[in-house]
């Protein structure tokens, strides 16, 4: 799910939870999944890095491999024991991060388990966008998002409906009663208004969470220049390419003034009236999905709906 920067306001800053350590049963399916992709290697090591994330669905661990002279380095995505459909899901993920990688904007997925849908991917070296972003490197990742957008569709692909998706989070939060009655009609609102907005848009390949924490930098090295990749295409499908334009415009925290960013996309007049409708559906996205998780996320659904507020010009 998305990871924002954090903007200021008057209440504490909002710190990311982390989920709980991996189970077990992962940590070993994990080494053994990277090791069945070395043949007639010499003795070696195993080590394992969790990477604790307050909103993925799945454990992310790197495995090292430690030759007596080199390593080697995996990323391996692995269901929870507590997830819903966890097969099914990693195994959408796999796909699509296939496709990516054939198109020159996604890791490379060197093996996936039958059995639980967990794979195994290249680790890509560098950092995320979240604490590099700058005018170079937010113009290189439009330059991104504008490559996924035109990539050839594949026939798997589904529609994506990101008003649907928010409106059924809305749903939860109602049952749960974690927003108060203004909150709600408010929101309710933004799914009316955007999809007047942006009826009959186009429907090409999309990313779907495209954010600052989902862009690496892979910085220049003897096999390749310097470059930007995406990474999670759990999300991706076919869908409008102004939610993701717009999702990464509240990502940056340039909602009340996005013009430089759309215009690094090349974006027409036509797609920056449809941007701007999905703006404000997405915060209302990161609201909903932190109000149906409650606890620690209570800060960041605050922080989201004073942003909505900002825009809309009533706080």
């Amino acid at each position: 799910m998305p990871v924002y920067h954090q903007q200021q306001t008057e209440a504490e800053a909002f710190e990311w939870p982390e989920c709980e350590a991996p189970h077990p049963e992962n940590l070993a399916l994990a080494s053994e999944l990277c090791t069945t992709l070395l043949q007639d290697t010499p003795k070696f090591e195993t080590a394992i890095t969790h990477f604790p994330s307050g909103w993925s669905s799945n454990d992310i661990l790197q495995v090292s491999i430690v030759f007596p002279t080199s390593e080697r380095h995996f990323i391996v995505k692995l269901p929870r024991r507590e997830a819903s459909s966890p097969l099914i899901s990693c195994e959408v993920e796999a796909r699509r991060t296939r496709w990516a990688a054939a198109h020159g904007f996604g890791p490379k997925v060197l093996a996936i388990d039958g059995k639980s849908g967990g794979f195994a991917m290249e680790r890509v070296e560098g950092q995320t966008l979240a604490t590099l972003m700058n005018p170079q490197r937010l113009r290189q990742a439009a330059n991104l998002l504008r490559r996924i957008h035109n990539a050839a569709p594949a026939d798997w692909m589904r529609r994506f409906d990101p008003i649907a998706i928010v409106r059924k989070q809305l749903d939860r939060v109602k049952e749960f009663h974690t927003m108060n009655p203004e909150e709600v009609r408010l929101l309710e609102s933004i799914f009316e208004d955007t999809e007047k907005a942006v009826e009959g848009h186009p429907w090409m390949p999309c990313h779907n969470d495209f954010h600052s924490q989902n862009i690496m930098l892979q910085p220049h090295s003897k096999g390749h220049e310097e470059r930007l990749l995406a990474i999670d295409f759990e999300d991706c499908d076919l869908g409008d390419p102004m939610w993701d334009l717009a999702y990464l415009t509240v990502n940056v925290e340039m909602e009340r003034d996005p013009c430089q960013l759309w215009d690094m996309y090349g974006a027409t007049l036509a797609e920056k009236s449809r941007a701007r409708a999905y703006i404000l559906l997405a915060m209302a996205h990161c609201a909903t999905w932190a109000a149906m998780r409650g606890g620690p996320w209570v800060q960041h659904q605050k922080e989201m709906m004073m942003r909505i507020l900002g825009v809309v010009g009533l706080s």
